[in-house]
Order: structure tokens, then C-alpha cells, then sequence
């Protein structure tokens, strides 16, 4: 796959959207520890010094990969570092970048391929963890802990940014794995991420 180029974005940038969009490709296509970065040099038309000179080596390519996946979907968005909004707006709009996230047909595939990589290179799910959910997880954490409006401690904050997630997944995050029908419908989307926010904001309250 490979990117047409946008006025503005400087030739180096655009090398290192090509590389990260080929690297999925292959990614996807044969899993981590079959791709080799010639290959994703090869399918970028890129040198293989230009890879390296964008990533230091294929873990750092794979975790860019992810966080690339992610930002397409904005979970790294500045509005959640917004210390006195309302945390109601924060967690609808956060929620329903998360499940657009999570229903997204390539991010799918790429969780069974770290999956079918677990008993073989198991270095590749850590890998997955750290630039995916653990991110997320880590900017729930902190819009938990310095929300003026919530002000929970560490261990706390922590506690419901998990719980927040997993209440976001839902059913169909299995059946998305198993290839079962997964995709909710707009209306369906909506019912989940507002029931979520509303039973979070009034459990963090009421334990408060």
C-alpha cells in the first residue's frame, strides 16, 4: 500500500508513513517473525538504510506499526489531557474512538496474529501490549487521576481505566477473535459507550 503524496508533508515523513503502511501489510499477511525488513524495505520501495534510518530495528518498527494504528483513531488525543473538563464529554468521545479502535478490520487481524505468535515469539505480544492497550490504559490512568472533577489516587485511577475498558469491550470484542459477527450498529455503539460512561461516573462517585 502506498500513500500519495500531500502537499505539505516533507519527502522523509512521507518514507515513514509508506514503510509503516508496508510493514502492516506483511505484518498481517505473513506475521512479526516472518517479515524480514528487507522485505518491508522492498515493498515500501525504500532502501533498506532508509528503514533503519526511521527505526532502529523490527521490534521498534512493530510497536510504530500499533501506535500508528492507534492514532488513526485519535486515543492520543489532547482532549483528554484537559484537566477540567467535564469527564462525562471526555469518556463518550473517548469510548467511541476505543470502539471504532476495536472494530477496525486491520487491528482485528492484528490481534490474531500476536496471538498466533504467543507460543513461538512471545516477545511480539509484549511488544502489542505496550504500544496498544497499555497505552490506552495509561491515558484513561491519568485522565482518572488529574481530572480536577474526579481526583482519584494512582492505584485508583488505575483501577477504573481497566475496568472501564473491559466494560467497553463487551461481547463482541471475543467474537471479533473467534471471526464470529461482531460489528455493532451506530445506534448499538451508542448505547454501550453511554451506559459505560454513566455506570463509571456513578460508581467512581458513589465509592468516593
Amino acid at each position: 500500500m502506498k500513500v500519495q503524496t500531500k502537499v505539505g508533508r516533507p519527502k522523509s515523513e512521507e518514507k515513514r508513513v509508506n514503510i509503516l503502511l508496508a510493514a502492516s501489510d506483511l505484518f498481517l499477511s505473513q506475521g512479526f517473525s516472518s517479515t524480514s525488513m528487507d522485505q518491508v524495505a522492498k515493498k515500501a520501495e525504500v532502501s533498506k538504510q532508509t528503514v533503519y534510518s526511521h527505526f532502529s530495528n523490527k521490534d521498534a518498527l512493530f510497536t510504530s506499526v500499533i501506535a500508528y494504528k492507534c492514532a488513526q483513531y485519535q486515543l492520543g488525543e489532547e482532549h483528554m489531557r484537559d484537566v477540567e473538563q467535564d469527564p462525562t464529554e471526555a469518556l463518550l468521545t473517548y469510548g467511541n474512538q476505543i470502539i471504532n479502535l476495536l472494530q477496525d478490520e486491520q487491528s482485528i487481524a492484528m490481534h490474531r496474529v500476536v496471538i498466533g505468535e504467543i507460543t513461538t515469539n512471545p516477545r511480539v505480544a509484549e511488544l502489542f501490549y505496550i504500544a496498544g492497550p497499555q497505552h490506552g490504559i495509561e491515558i484513561l490512568r491519568e485522565f482518572f487521576q488529574q481530572n480536577v472533577h474526579l481526583k482519584l489516587d494512582k492505584a485508583n485511577a488505575e483501577y477504573w481505566a481497566y475496568t472501564f475498558f473491559n466494560m467497553l469491550k463487551g461481547d463482541f470484542y471475543l467474537s471479533s477473535l473467534l471471526g464470529l459477527p461482531f460489528t455493532k450498529s451506530e445506534a448499538k455503539q451508542t448505547e454501550l459507550v453511554t451506559r459505560t460512561v454513566t455506570h463509571i461516573i456513578q460508581m467512581i462517585r458513589a465509592e468516593n
